[in-house]
């Protein structure tokens, strides 16, 4: 199962933890780990390279987590809240067709 944990600072999301696999076929042939890849990195490219938001970013085998920077502006963050929640969207649409692939926790930062 892939746990998609987003970090939020009150209500904004201000980022992401993916950890964990679908299961849903053999390495490198699992559609539903490679669409939720595609989302998330997709999501941290908006975050870092177009609206060029400072984060750390830490991109493993199973393991895939974005936090914006402490010094993040008001402004940048309500530009991060529509990658963040677009993102959000996207993976809740996946886990709607493969509901035992994927669970959601937010945690308080």
């Amino acid at each position: 199962m892939i746990t998609v944990t987003v970090f939020r600072d009150g209500e904004a999301p201000v980022g992401v933890h993916v950890t964990g696999h679908a299961g849903c076929g053999a390495y490198g042939e699992d559609l539903v780990c490679a669409a939720v890849s595609a989302v998330v990195q997709t999501a941290i490219l908006g975050i870092t390279d177009v609206l060029n938001l400072n984060a750390g970013v830490s991109i493993e085998e199973g393991d895939t987590t974005c936090i914006l920077d402490r010094d993040t502006s008001e402004s940048e963050l309500k530009q991060a809240r529509i990658v963040f929640e677009t993102m959000e969207t996207g993976l809740r649409s996946i886990q709607a067709s493969y509901p035992k692939t994927l669970k959601f926790r937010s945690k308080e930062v």
